[in-house]
């Protein structure tokens, strides 16, 4: 063997011990201690899930009378800037061109 590559033969060797029983550990503990945890935290969710549907409901239910109000509203500012559009238009081309020829 090369002398450059012996410190590699405890490295390998602790690893060698250490990967498996590391690996066991995090399988023991999430089979054993995680699952209580990982099961309340399913249930908790399960339960808030059946909760937020009636309220998911009753929201829907709110924004699509608030997008109907909104909709009114808009048409009521069309046609009162249609209303302002008209009272704004020049009332002829004739009258404004005649008092300009007749002013000089």
């Amino acid at each position: 063997m090369g002398g450059d590559l012996d410190f590699l033969v405890p490295v390998f060797g602790i690893l060698l011990v250490l990967v498996p029983v590391t690996g066991l550990t995090a399988v023991f503990t999430l089979r054993y201690g995680g699952r209580p945890f990982i099961e309340t935290l399913a249930r908790e969710l399960r339960g808030a899930g059946a909760l937020q549907e009636g309220e998911a409901q009753r929201r829907v239910a709110e924004l699509t009378e608030q997008v109907e109000a909104l909709t009114h509203e808009v048409e009521q500012l069309r046609e009162a800037r249609s209303f302002d559009e008209r009272l704004l238009e020049p009332r002829g081309a004739g009258r404004e061109a005649g008092r300009g020829s007749g002013e000089k």
